[in-house]
């Protein structure tokens, strides 16, 4: 059977477990690996929509943004200053700003105010309920940054981002996945009564495979499932006892009907 037939029985047919049980462990973990690729694919779609969606609504802000330069640590800005450009609130009902102050006018930002502040020799950022950062800018090299220098660094980061965010979320669902398929392992014990390590693992990879199809499907619908942890939790260990306990039972009597 191949990985991608077993990809679409496992959730209708128990029968499927009984099939792979005993398949050499090589095949167990290229059908793991198809299900990291499965969750990375799914996730990085889902994040690169919300970052496109968060660039939509940067773009009309951009033509606003005055043309900033650094130089030897101290910053300058062709505008009006204090310059202070209100982007919204946030969850909590804070207003959201940027402000540009070289000249030592303003000090700090307003009590409701979170974002970020440009003084001649510090960067500073302030989120809800966080202390205020300070970044010198002596970290930073010399430049200038504008509308279009800000452009082409959003779209350099988006080009990039897909490459960038599957790497890192290919790692952390190997790494996830696996320890899913680990933890089911217990589960799959229940259902079975003889079987070897390499075989139960087999049985909890598979096992994974509903909830995984759930998990990579739902963010492009409008369904809302509270708590789907849970949900996930209880389908893994749900397919991982019964899809065991299917791989341990006998083979049918086929002498019976001679």
């Amino acid at each position: 059977m191949s990985h991608l037939e077993a990809l679409s029985r496992v959730s209708f047919d128990l029968g499927v477990f009984a099939k792979v049980a005993r398949q050499r462990l090589r095949r167990t973990f290229v059908y793991l690996f198809l299900l990291v690729v499965l969750s990375t694919a799914a996730t990085t779609v889902v994040w690169m929509m919300h970052l496109r969606e968060a660039v939509r609504w940067l773009e009309p802000h951009l033509d606003e943004i005055p043309t900033i330069t650094i130089r030897n640590g101290q910053a300058s800005a062709d505008v009006e200053q204090p310059w202070v450009k209100r982007l919204g609130s946030d969850d909590q009902g804070h207003d959201v700003v940027a402000i540009i102050d070289t000249t030592g006018a303003r000090q700090s930002f307003g009590p409701n105010e979170v974002g970020v502040f440009l003084k001649r020799r510090d960067l500073v950022v302030k989120q809800a309920s966080e202390e205020l950062r300070v970044i010198p800018l002596s970290r930073f090299p010399d430049t200038t940054i504008g509308p279009d220098i800000v452009r082409g660094w959003i779209a350099t980061a988006l080009r990039r981002a897909p490459f960038y965010l599957g790497a890192f979320l290919g790692i952390w669902y190997l790494f996830a996945k696996t320890m899913q398929a680990l933890l089911l392992v217990l589960a799959a014990l229940i259902g079975a009564r003889a079987m070897r390590f390499g075989q139960l693992f087999t049985v909890a990879v598979y096992a994974l495979t509903p909830a995984v199809l759930l998990d990579s499907a739902l963010p492009f619908t409008k369904l809302h499932l509270p708590a789907f942890w849970l949900v996930y939790a209880a389908i893994g260990v749900a397919y991982a006892i019964l899809g065991a306990r299917r791989a341990d039972a006998p083979p049918p009597d086929t002498t019976a009907s001679l």
